[in-house]
């Protein structure tokens, strides 16, 4: 029986209306069908809103061709087969040295190559590569085959060794000559030295590009699952030698210290340059780093190293199995095309971001984070067979988690760990993304989570302001276009978790606010993380877990600065810009138990606005003990008032989950929270492991109403949108549209 396997990409995620994506399919059958649709609310649950796509008809249902696609993971670099022109084979002989250090040398359950230029049809050119047990290997060309050396050293996990191999053309001598750096102050060098002779002349020059940290040429998809050759681990200073008449010719001398930001590599001898594929992390301590500097940007040296992974993934590179041609008034929105085998669908997101010359710009923007999603692509925490992982005893694995650990080619996400057990840098939306999907229900929680869970937003917004009411844009736009962009609209909405940001999304968050702008913060966990993004290219963010934050790994001391811009990563309260200074709250505590309710503050009832939130709910005192996700408004990650860290000091706290009896000890602070002696960190035992709800008003007449918990969205959607959660999000965008309006009447046209 033909089996049935069916996920996709678009390819930009983000396009303009009148733009033609391309839609990049992997099925196992012979045909599939394609259907455009507007996203609403997508998951399924007696007390949420129904399913309510909406069918685009301007995009016709197609039928297409189906093929298996299966990507190359593993990161290397690149140089084009001209380095070695003129031939190698009128060389006396050849030399490539290389500092390395082996991550994962012999658990890795595959063939982990250092440097390689062998073409195995003309039998020509040479590789080196450790075998499964960490075992060097070297192969040289030869007549009609590829010749084979085993040698007798086996690397060390995570010791730095510098390497030396010299073929000698005639009389056919391989010599290899290594060193170990002592790991540790009770160690001492190694040395290594060997001979071989070959049984044929060597045969060097091939038409093969020179790679580093692989021996494979052709990165496109395949139809089969492709096995990883990328070494594990960081190269360092690779050079390459000829001798020929007694004079020594430089060929390769790559320094990796230089051009961090960019994809190339730069060789100083000749003047050319490679391709880094697949995003080896850059900025990361050589074996020469001393801990004297542990900024890369001011380093003299310390900074030479690449460090490979076998499952980097910056680009799929999957063929276009079609294009979208989407209408130009085509609303702004979250968007997928549904694919169907016949068996077996998936819905492939995409987003539309506001056409820039449209003449009417809504009052209102929902902000989608799509930071946030690439960030958590393809989170692998379930798997208790990595180094990274959660505990979710009696927890099913649903269909896209299991389609995760089927596809590996697939990437991992920010939270897992390398398989060399190293922390990740990099994501990319250039892949399918099997937890953005409509219907997703994050493992931990039973229930949506991020871009599933965020869909709520758009089915109430759809109801209360109408489809004309509202644009959505995303943190991409956001972090390109800048402050003035954001000014176009009176509030702005968040989505559930807007975890990443950029430093420019925060100068324009500050200067929206500045200028009188209406902002409503309905997640938690949000603005924590530096990020940077590059819009040279867009499909990747970069951030580095430093000393402090909610992490599941921590990044080593000297590695700690983004190699996109330089500047220094961790989280955005380390760096000084803590969230309460701009939306009044704080994360502050995370659990995966049962949430809890808000109890309304006295203060609220009597502010003379505030109250104006409770319209309809004069008898409430909690609010929120219901939700779709973790039964209340408050779980998950939460966020509250502190104005030690920045809350504006008019702020109102609306309500706290303190006055509804507080989180269970499943809930606990993050660990930048705690200070010796580290007791009472738990939901019962402190004051800090809370829920706030806040409200300011800013000198211009703008204002920022926080909710502080990833789950809001939850109890929001609960009882399709009939609820007190719901009913004081309604009163809070009514009350920011008409002051909005009232203070641009008041400002006069100028402030238009």
């Amino acid at each position: 029986m033909e089996s049935s396997e069916i996920v996709g990409y678009v390819d930009p995620l983000i396009s303009f209306p009148g733009d033609k994506p391309a839609v990049k399919v992997s099925c196992t059958r012979s045909t599939f069908t394609s259907k455009v649709f507007r996203l609403r609310a997508g998951s399924s649950h007696p007390n949420a809103p129904p399913i309510s796509h909406q069918s685009i008809d301007a995009i016709p249902q197609q039928t297409h061709q189906g093929t298996p696609q299966f990507s190359r993971i593993g990161s290397l670099a690149r140089i084009e087969s001209s380095w070695s022109r003129p031939g190698l084979d009128a060389v006396q002989s050849i030399s490539i040295s290389l500092w390395c250090q082996p991550t994962l040398p012999s658990e890795s359950k595959h063939e982990q190559f250092l440097f390689s230029s062998t073409d195995v049809e003309q039998s020509a050119g040479f590789e080196c590569l450790l075998d499964e047990d960490g075992r060097l290997h070297l192969r040289v060309g030869g007549p009609s085959e590829i010749q084979e050396i085993r040698l007798s050293t086996t690397l060390i996990k995570n010791q730095w060794y510098h390497l030396q191999f010299t073929i000698e053309i005639d009389p056919g001598i391989v010599s290899f000559n290594g060193q170990s750096k002592p790991r540790d102050i009770g160690e001492q060098s190694a040395y290594f030295e060997e001979k071989h002779r070959l049984a044929h002349k060597a045969h060097l020059t091939s038409d093969s590009p020179f790679t580093i940290a692989s021996n494979s040429c052709n990165h496109g998809p395949s139809p089969q699952p492709q096995t990883p050759c990328s070494f594990n681990g960081k190269i360092d200073g690779l050079k390459v030698e000829t001798t020929s008449k007694g004079t020594i010719h430089t060929l390769l001398d790559f320094d990796f210290s230089l051009d961090i930001p960019t994809d190339r590599i730069r060789d100083t001898s000749n003047g050319l340059y490679g391709k880094l594929i697949n995003s080896p992390s850059r900025a990361v301590t050589g074996h020469d780093w001393d801990a004297s500097q542990s900024d890369w940007t001011r380093a003299s040296y310390g900074y030479g190293a690449l460090h490979f992974h076998d499952d980097d993934l910056d680009d799929a590179m999957w063929n276009t199995s079609f294009r979208l041609e989407l209408p130009r008034d085509l609303r702004s929105g979250c968007y997928a095309v549904f694919v169907d085998d016949g068996k077996t669908i998936d819905w492939i997101p995409f987003f539309v971001k506001p056409d820039p010359k449209q003449c009417q710009v809504p009052p209102v923007a929902l902000i989608i984070p799509t930071f946030t999603y690439a960030a958590y692509a393809n989170e692998h925490l379930f798997d208790e067979s990595r180094t990274v992982h959660f505990l979710a005893e009696g927890r099913d694995t649903d269909k896209y988690s299991k389609l995760m650990m089927k596809r590996p080619d697939l990437g991992i996400s920010l939270y897992d760990s390398h398989n060399d057990g190293s922390g990740t840098c990099y994501s990319t939306v250039k892949r399918a993304i099997l937890n953005m999907r409509p219907d997703y229900c994050m493992w931990l929680f039973d229930g949506p989570r991020e871009f599933a869970a965020d869909l709520w937003f758009v089915d109430f917004l759809e109801r209360e302001v109408g489809a004309r009411g509202y644009d959505v844009i995303t943190d991409h736009q956001i972090s390109e276009c800048g402050a003035e962009f954001l000014k176009r609209y009176k509030v702005l909405l968040s989505c559930s978790h807007p975890e990443y940001l950029t430093f420019a999304m925060l100068d324009s968050y500050s200067a929206f606010l500045h200028d009188g702008g209406h902002f409503m913060y309905l997640g938690g966990n949000g603005y924590y993380w530096v990020t940077t993004h590059d819009p040279a290219r867009p499909h990747r963010i970069e951030v580095r877990r430093a000393e402090a934050g909610c992490r599941t790994f921590g990044l080593p001391p000297g590695n700690w600065h983004h190699s996109l811009t330089g500047e220094p990563g961790g989280l955005w309260r380390s760096r000084g810009r803590p969230p309460n200074c701009l939306f009044g709250l704080g994360s502050c505590a995370m659990g995966v138990g049962k949430g809890t309710g808000y109890g309304i503050t006295a203060e609220a009832r009597s502010h003379p606005r505030v109250s104006r939130f409770f319209r309809g709910l004069q008898t409430e005192e909690v609010i929120g003990n219901f939700g779709l996700v973790q039964g209340a408004a408050s779980g998950d990650e939460i966020d509250r008032l502190d104005y030690e860290l920045g809350t504006p000091r008019n702020a109102v706290m609306v309500a706290t989950t303190k006055l509804a009896g507080g989180h269970s000890d499943e809930y606990m602070l993050f660990n930048e929270e705690t200070l010796f002696p580290m007791v009472n960190t738990t939901g019962t035992t402190s004051d800090k492991v809370r829920s706030d709800i806040v409200f300011f008003e800013t000198p211009r007449g703008g204002a920022v109403f926080s909710v502080g918990s990833i789950n809001w969205v939850g109890a929001l959607a609960w009882n399709t949108f009939d609820n007190s959660v719901a009913t004081i999000t309604r009163n809070v965008l009514e009350d920011f549209l008409a002051h909005a309006d009232a203070n641009r009447l008041c400002s006069g046209p100028a402030a238009g």
